[in-house]
């Protein structure tokens, strides 16, 4: 099994046992709903209650993840959203902690997909579509675009999060670098 296999496999093991809501994003994500591209590392977001964190990241460590900052690891799990982690196969891990609004709406419509031989909650390319919006990186909108030609998306629903969002933040980019992608595969 490869490392990413590995790292999804330890995860998914200790996040299920502990009955937590979760989902893989980013790169990996697209990876398995759209197009392949080259990553060395893997993005969860996780519904944990923050009193937990501490436990969870234990069992993580018992289950071969470790923090890869060890010098900040209490601050982190103190008053942080995310914990970089690394694998001992090598694979880093980013474990995001979900938040209310899009982090929410991505637990509730993640569906089970096989990433490298193992079943893990994916986030909807709907929600990946939003996210990779968000990032706005040149390789993010390739992503916007991959994700848009399966038709796996709700575009008008991809337009209303982000109308949303560009309102909660005072934003007027979000929408129009979405319809560029939208032209472009559709043009």
């Amino acid at each position: 099994m490869s490392a990413l296999g590995e790292t999804l496999q330890a995860v998914a093991r200790v996040l299920d046992a502990k009955e937590l809501r979760w989902f893989v994003f980013g790169a990996q994500a697209v990876a398995v709903r759209a197009a392949p591209r080259a990553t060395q590392d893997v993005d969860i977001t996780v519904e944990v209650d923050r009193g937990r964190l501490a436990a969870l990241a234990s069992e993580l460590e018992r289950a071969g993840l470790r923090h890869r900052y060890p010098d900040i690891a209490d601050e982190l799990l103190r008053s942080g959203a995310v914990l970089p982690m690394q694998h001992e196969s090598g694979m880093e891990l980013d474990l995001v902690l979900a938040g209310p609004g899009l982090e929410a709406l991505a637990l509730d419509r993640a569906e089970r997909l096989s990433i490298d031989g193992v079943h893990v909650p994916v986030a909807h390319a709907t929600d990946l579509i939003v996210m990779k919006v968000l990032a706005g990186r040149g390789k993010d909108q390739d992503d916007v675009r991959a994700l848009i030609a399966t038709g796996e998306a709700d575009l008008g629903e991809v337009r209303n999060l982000l109308e949303q969002l560009e309102s909660a933040l005072g934003q007027s980019d979000l929408l129009p670098l979405f319809e560029s992608a939208v032209a472009d595969v559709e043009g």
